[in-house]
């Protein structure tokens, strides 16, 4: 694996569109690195990448994208039981018509450069790893986009597995993606879906205008390689789960075994 430098940000907001930077844990172990993209509600937080590399002997890399402040905004307004009488339009007041149109539009752009970075993401590992590196993908809601984006644009078989988290992606196109990264291997992917996430039931549908195609966050991938996992779990809720951070442990643990073998 060839060497590479980064340096920290000292803020989210002074990354320009389809910039990234990655903050580094664990650089100088030996194991399967970790990849993990955050989603548009946890990119701030320290909390899981500092678990995860407290817990596995391997580096990791955090990667730092440009979503969009509004949609914290927005999820606080849209993810409860009112935002079932929002989505009513017969009833909505303009404010609630401004704050609709203004989620929409910020979506949309959180969610192409949740892409841009992912490809971004994909020209960096193209630079630094061979075919013979492997990685494990982590995405968490938006960072879905991002790791399945990064994962298809690979030069090299460098996916390992991946490990998608209420992914705010459409069902199909997460598929479409899925078959598409290159590897002469079969790879078992992971979606971890949840009928309980609000976020997704409403933030998701008004930010991609479209109430009957839902995300993979909330229903099963139709892929054979890829193993649904179904919980209860809010949208936010995965970071503060040590249960669920077993979890991710084990997907992990799974991942490189096989690997070994």
């Amino acid at each position: 694996m060839k060497s590479f430098y980064t340096r920290d940000l000292s803020g989210l907001a002074n990354l320009s569109p389809g910039k990234i930077e990655l903050d580094i844990l664990n650089e100088d172990h030996d194991g399967i690195p970790i990849v993990i993209a955050p989603g548009f509600l946890t990119q701030g937080s320290d909390d899981w990448k500092n678990y995860i590399a407290s817990k596995i002997d391997a580096p990791i890399y955090y990667v730092k994208w440009r979503s969009s402040s509004i949609l914290h905004f927005a999820a606080k307004h849209l993810a409860f039981d009112s935002a079932r009488s929002l989505l009513n339009f017969t009833h909505l007041s303009l404010q609630g018509m401004g704050l609709l149109a203004s989620a929409y539009m910020e979506w949309k752009s959180a969610a192409n450069e949740a892409n841009l970075a992912g490809v971004a993401l994909a020209r960096f590992l193209n630079d630094i790893w061979y075919d013979d590196d492997k990685a494990v993908f982590i995405g968490h809601s938006l960072g879905v986009r991002l790791i399945t984006e990064a994962m298809r644009n690979l030069t090299h078989d460098n996916a390992l597995t991946s490990i998608s988290i209420a992914g705010a992606l459409n069902r199909d196109e997460y598929d479409r993606r899925i078959t598409a990264i290159s590897s002469p291997r079969t790879i078992v992917h992971t979606n971890v879906y949840s009928t309980n996430d609000q976020i997704l039931k409403w933030v998701y549908r008004v930010g991609e205008m479209n109430y009957s195609r839902l995300p993979v966050g909330l229903e099963c991938s139709g892929l054979a390689n890829v193993l649904n996992h179904q919980n209860a779990i809010g949208h936010t809720e995965y970071h503060d789960d040590e249960e669920f951070g077993e979890f991710i442990l084990a997907c992990y643990n799974d991942a490189v075994r096989v690997r070994a073998i």
